[in-house]
C-alpha cells in the first residue's frame, strides 16, 4: 500500500497493569497483520498512572516521537488516542509507551474547539475547519462551513448564504451536514417551517482540543411544533485531521424516547443522516457515486451498502466524501438516499421508497426507556473512489487487535 493511500482506522485496545506505576516502558503492537489498514486513530486504556504523569509514545523501531492525546481519565487510569502510520499485510506496528510530568508547559493543540456564541468552532493547524451551528431559533444543529482537503468548500452554501453564482437553490433544508428525520411521530423533522419538528441543542456538555483531535459532546431535544419533547438526543462529533489536508469527522448519536409514549420513525426516504454536497461535485456534473457493493451512480440509491463514496471536483481538484455506515450502527448495512443532485444521506428507515414496494415497512418503534445509536466516520479526501476506501473503512468496522508486547514493573 502507497503511502500516499494512507487513510484512517479506529482500533480499540484495553492495557491493564498491576503495577500503580510504569517503571520501565511498556510496548504496544499490532502483531502479524492479515490485511491492509490505512493510517489510524488508535486508543488504549492504561491502569496505574497518576495525575500527575502524561503519557508519550515513540515509534519502534526509530524512536520517533508520536503525538498523542489523553481522551478520558478516571482514578488510576487514562485512555490515550493517536494516530498512526499505514499498516500493511504481514507487518507488524510497535509503539512504546512512558510517563513524563505533567510540569512540562503544554504545546498549542493542533485541533482547537472553542465556543463561538451558540455555536462551536473546529480550527485545524489555526486555520478554520467547520462551526457545529446551534441557533436556538433554527430548525436543527448542523456542520457549515465544512471544508475538504484542498481548503475549499466541500458542501454548499446555500441557504446558510446568500445566492452563491452556479448554486442551486433547491431543497433549503439540506444544510451542509445533518441528522433528522421525516416522520417521527407523523411530524416532519427533514423539512423546515411551520408545522415541522425542529431539534434544539440544550447542552454542550464537554470540548476538548489537541494533538490529536478535537470533540464536542452536546444534549438535544426534538421537539414537536407545539413545543412537546418527543427524543433526547446525545451526541458526539470527534474531528481527526489526517495527513495532505484530509479528515476524518466520527459521529454518534443516541436518541432516547422522552415522554411516557414510543416514538415512532415513519418509513419515508426523507432521512437521516445528509450532506448536501458543493455544486461542482453533484452527479449531474461529472461526479462519481460509489458503493460498498459496487453499484455507481443512481443504481446507488436506496440500496443496502456498508459505505458510500461521492466524489467530484471542487476548484482545479478532485476530492471526495465517503460516509462509512459502523456495524453497530442501527440497521447496519444502513440504506443509502443518494442522489445525483448533491444530497448524500444514510437512511435505515425508507424501504417502501427504496424498494418501490407498499407492502415493506421501515418503521421503527421505540419504546419508553429504550434508545437506538447512530454511528457514522465521514471521511474527506483526496482523489475519487478505490480500494484505499475499503481499507478506511475495514479500519473502522474491523480493526486489527492491539495487545501489550510487555511491561517492566
Amino acid at each position: 500500500m502507497k503511502p500516499s493511500l494512507r487513510l484512517a482506522a479506529v482500533l480499540f485496545a484495553a492495557v491493564a497493569l498491576a503495577t500503580p506505576s510504569l517503571a520501565g516502558p511498556l510496548k504496544i503492537t499490532t502483531g502479524e497483520l492479515t490485511a491492509d489498514y490505512g493510517a489510524c486513530v488508535l486508543e488504549f486504556e492504561i491502569r496505574g498512572v497518576p495525575e500527575t504523569k502524561e503519557v508519550t509514545l515513540t515509534r519502534v523501531p526509530g524512536g520517533e516521537a508520536v503525538p498523542c492525546q489523553v481522551k478520558e481519565r478516571s482514578a488510576g487510569a487514562v485512555r490515550v488516542a493517536w494516530l498512526a502510520p499505514a499498516l500493511e499485510k504481514a507487518t507488524e506496528a510497535v509503539w512504546e509507551v512512558d510517563l513524563v510530568s505533567t510540569d512540562a508547559p503544554a504545546a498549542k493543540p493542533r485541533v482547537e474547539v472553542k465556543a463561538a456564541g451558540t455555536d462551536v468552532e473546529v480550527l485545524v493547524d489555526g486555520k478554520a475547519l467547520t462551526r457545529l451551528v446551534a441557533d436556538p431559533n433554527g430548525p436543527k444543529p448542523y456542520l457549515f462551513p465544512l471544508l475538504g482537503p484542498n481548503g475549499k468548500m466541500i458542501t454548499r452554501r446555500f441557504p446558510m448564504e446568500a445566492k452563491v453564482e452556479g448554486e442551486e437553490q433547491d431543497h433549503p433544508h439540506q444544510r451542509s451536514l445533518w441528522l433528522t428525520h421525516g416522520d417521527v411521530n407523523g411530524i416532519d423533522f427533514w423539512a423546515e417551517g411551520r408545522g415541522r419538528g425542529t431539534i434544539r441543542q440544550t447542552k454542550v456538555e464537554s470540548l476538548q482540543g489537541g494533538p490529536v483531535f478535537g470533540r464536542i459532546a452536546t444534549r438535544n431535544e426534538w421537539l414537536a411544533p407545539d413545543g412537546r419533547k418527543l427524543l433526547d438526543d446525545a451526541r458526539v462529533l470527534t474531528f481527526y485531521p489526517l495527513e495532505r489536508g484530509e479528515t476524518l469527522i466520527d459521529v454518534s448519536v443516541t436518541l432516547s424516547a422522552a415522554g411516557d409514549e414510543p416514538v415512532v420513525f415513519g418509513d419515508t426516504k426523507e432521512g437521516s443522516f445528509g450532506v448536501r454536497l458543493a455544486e461542482s461535485m453533484k452527479g449531474t456534473r461529472g461526479g462519481v457515486i460509489v458503493s460498498s457493493r459496487g453499484l455507481r451512480g443512481g443504481e446507488a440509491w436506496g440500496k443496502p451498502a456498508e459505505w458510500v463514496d461521492y466524489s467530484g471536483k471542487v476548484g482545479d481538484d478532485l476530492v471526495g466524501v465517503a460516509i462509512f455506515d459502523h456495524p453497530s450502527s442501527f440497521r447496519h448495512p444502513t440504506h443509502w438516499h443518494v442522489r445525483p443532485y448533491g444530497l448524500f444521506a444514510a437512511n435505515p428507515f425508507g424501504y417502501r421508497d427504496f424498494y418501490d414496494d407498499k407492502s415493506k415497512d421501515g418503521s421503527f418503534k421505540l419504546e419508553k426507556g429504550k434508545t437506538i445509536d447512530f454511528r457514522y466516520r465521514v471521511y474527506l479526501h483526496h482523489g475519487g473512489s478505490g480500494p484505499r476506501i475499503e481499507e478506511a473503512y475495514r479500519s473502522f468496522a474491523k480493526p486489527p487487535e492491539l495487545k501489550p508486547k510487555g511491561a517492566k514493573a
